[in-house]
């Protein structure tokens, strides 16, 4: 008999990856939810019955764990940035290293302690808030709820019935549509949620309007803030939706925020998707980009970073990433060193004075932009960056390596890709991963021929109250 949309008592057993509490039901078909600790006893909402798992909705915690703590923030559970404040940090270091793990098992290599986090409280370098109206059209004149309550915490966010409010607030857990408000946001960095006062205040003195994602209407979009934590540098972009919005807005929006900032840019994106997409782009103050310093190896080295280059989100937990990637390839100055999904170039810019050359591929042209001007600020002569998808550059590449580090999406690495690292003869490979599930899947395709060995896995934590992880894997050549 099928339980869907049954309420069913459950035991939770442990926290499985991506963050999900795995519970047992009474016939012993597993049961996935969100928000229950190890031994807590709930009713869950089931809304997926499958023949070998479930899905449940969290509607009551009935016998608690001592493990549970009072989140710091009133969103947790209603926002999606956070999975874990409901239990101390020890604990959540605790459950990442018991399911890396769980889904590294299959390995002979030894897992490293998780290397923690410097910071667990305002340690994001970069933040997207989403401008928003508590009322559309067809709810004026009623009090509404910004985000339905999902059973993990008491908090709601209710608005004055008559009031014309454009609020900032990032995404409401599990939809692209509802957005709880900042401030509070304990993970930003604390001079973003000054940004997000000083703008809310702005917005309200010159009467704009929030864009609406379904009437696709409205003035505002998105607010982009990045800060170079090291080098104290902040830089802030505002998204809208119309393509020329005056020079008077301009001016005002620099007056607000020209002496908080290093760099103010504006974005115009008419598209339809809620992503940060650019029509348009102007620099309307300050420098093109700031200046992040991370120290590897002993060494200062200098990135820069404009709007829309990637770069870590924990700039103390990347030094901590950095530092072991660069101890567990120890880079020999007769090396020549592949870089694969080398972003701006950062990993290979702080390798490339301990090797004889690097090379490093990337698919965004801007990118690479990025990389050859941070390889020139750093005094780097011996790195070469090309854009290119990495599928096609293997196919024409003529090199033989000594040493590969790849840094592939979430998605992981491709057959092709894979299949050039099992011919590349390279005496080491570094796999950097920040998806443990393409990760493992990667790593058995990887040793099944017995061609390479895992020889250490090391988990660093870069992101403290969720449940993500980064993972840094070295391989050798048997």
């Amino acid at each position: 008999m099928s339980l869907k949309n049954k309420i069913i008592n459950v035991k939770a057993e442990k926290i499985v990856f991506p963050g999900r509490s795995l519970c047992r039901c009474s016939d012993g078909v597993a049961l996935f939810t969100e928000g229950l600790l190890p031994d807590e006893i709930a009713d869950v909402l089931v809304v997926k019955d499958k023949k070998t798992f479930r899905e449940g909705l969290l509607k009551n915690i009935a016998s608690k764990s001592n493990k549970r703590i009072v989140p710091l923030c009133p969103s947790f559970g209603l926002c999606g940035g956070c999975s874990f404040q409901n239990t101390s940090y020890e604990n959540q270091i605790e459950y990442k290293q018991e399911y890396i793990s769980e889904l590294l098992n299959f390995t002979e290599a030894k897992i490293s302690k998780l290397l923690t986090s410097p910071q667990i409280w305002y340690y994001r370098n970069k933040m997207e808030f989403s401008f928003f109206s508590p009322f559309d059209e067809k709810d004026k004149g009623e009090s509404r709820v910004a985000c339905v309550n999902s059973g993990m915490t008491n908090s709601k966010q209710e608005y004055n019935t008559g009031e014309n409010i454009v609020d900032l607030g990032l995404h409401c857990k599990g939809s692209f549509n509802r957005y709880i408000s900042v401030p509070p946001c304990f993970i930003a960095d604390k001079d973003f949620l000054q940004a997000v006062e000083i703008v809310k205040e702005f917005v309200k003195k010159n009467n704009l309007s929030a864009y609406n994602n379904k009437t696709h209407k409205g003035f505002l979009r998105h607010l982009v803030l990045r800060k170079a934590k090291n080098n104290n540098q902040f830089l802030i972009n505002l998204v809208t939706n119309t393509v020329d919005c005056g020079s008077s807005f301009l001016e005002l929006l620099i007056k607000e925020l020209g002496e908080f900032s290093h760099s103010i840019y504006w974005t115009y994106n008419s598209r339809k998707s809620d992503a940060v997409i650019v029509d348009k782009l102007t620099l309307v103050y300050g420098k093109p980009f700031i200046t992040e310093k991370l120290n590897v190896g002993g060494q200062d080295y200098f990135f820069n970073i404009s709007p829309f280059s990637f770069f870590q989100t924990n700039s103390k937990g990347t030094e901590i990433l950095y530092n072991e990637i660069f101890r567990l390839l120890s880079p020999s100055k007769d090396d020549l060193l592949l870089d694969l999904y080398c972003g701006t170039g950062t990993i290979g810019i702080s390798i490339a004075k301990n090797v004889k050359k690097v090379i490093g591929i990337e698919q965004v042209k801007q990118a690479i932009v990025n990389a050859k001007e941070n390889a020139l600020i750093n005094n780097i002569s011996n790195a070469e960056f090309y854009a290119s998808t990495v599928e096609d550059w293997v196919k024409e590449n003529e090199n033989n390596f000594d040493a590969i580090v790849v840094d592939p999406p979430r998605s992981g690495l491709t057959k092709g890709i894979i299949k050039f690292l099992l011919e590349s003869k390279a005496k080491r490979i570094i796999y950097v991963s920040c998806n443990l599930s393409t990760l493992a899947r990667d790593l058995k395709l990887t040793i099944e021929n017995n061609k390479y060995k895992i020889i250490k896995i090391t988990p660093v934590d870069m992101f403290p109250q969720t449940y993500h992880i980064e993972v840094v894997v070295l391989l050798e050549l048997q």
